[in-house]
């Protein structure tokens, strides 16, 4: 592997990068239909390798940046991506937070991969970059999301009501933390 994968006990994390475009595009496709209830409505771009190239050239640059961390799911010995995870919006200075999403392939759910996914992120964000807090957003109906922010003691802070546009529709979100009380609150830069 290399320094844009992360390692886990059973995938690799590869970092966003044009050259997975037909892998991420053939995630996007297979997870289309399972996905429209929990996201945006996306342009047909989002589902074709060239269309999915600009995307993650864009992630890829956000990454170099420093400002959002996606990476996409393998299992050992496979090539074929199962799921995404990643910690955006990062904010260092007097902040020092990101924010964490994740998905995954709905033939791999309730295998514990996006667990330990999110196992990972939570490490990158706490201990590499040494941020303070990660918060996530989880809609009252995904069960899954919520069994997760409770797995990993994310705290819910309360419901932003009509936040995020899902499917066309403008969808309430429950608002969670979690906080690393090891970073100093002196320590205002990186």
């Amino acid at each position: 592997m290399n320094r844009y994968t992360l390692v886990t006990e059973r995938l690799y994390l590869h970092l966003a990068h044009p050259r997975l475009a037909a892998q991420v595009a053939d995630f996007n496709l297979r997870n289309k239909e399972d996905m429209m209830d929990v996201e945006p409505r996306r342009p047909s771009a989002y589902y074709e390798k060239k269309g999915i190239k600009r995307y993650l050239k864009l992630d890829y640059a956000d990454a170099m940046r420093g400002s959002d961390f996606r990476y996409y799911l393998t299992e050992k010995g496979s090539d074929k991506i199962i799921g995404t995870v990643c910690i955006g919006q990062v904010l260092f200075g007097s902040v020092k937070s990101c924010v964490l999403s994740y998905k995954i392939d709905k033939d791999y759910r309730g295998k514990g991969y996006c667990s330990e996914a999110v196992d990972e992120m939570i490490y990158l964000a706490f201990h590499t970059l040494r941020l303070h807090r990660i918060e996530a957003q989880v809609m009252p109906r995904n069960k899954p999301s919520l069994a997760i922010m409770e797995k990993f003691g994310f705290e819910n802070e309360g419901l932003s009501k009509k936040c995020f546009e899902i499917n066309e529709k403008w969808e309430d979100h429950y608002r969670f933390a979690l906080l690393n009380d090891t970073v100093s609150a002196k320590q205002n830069y990186r």
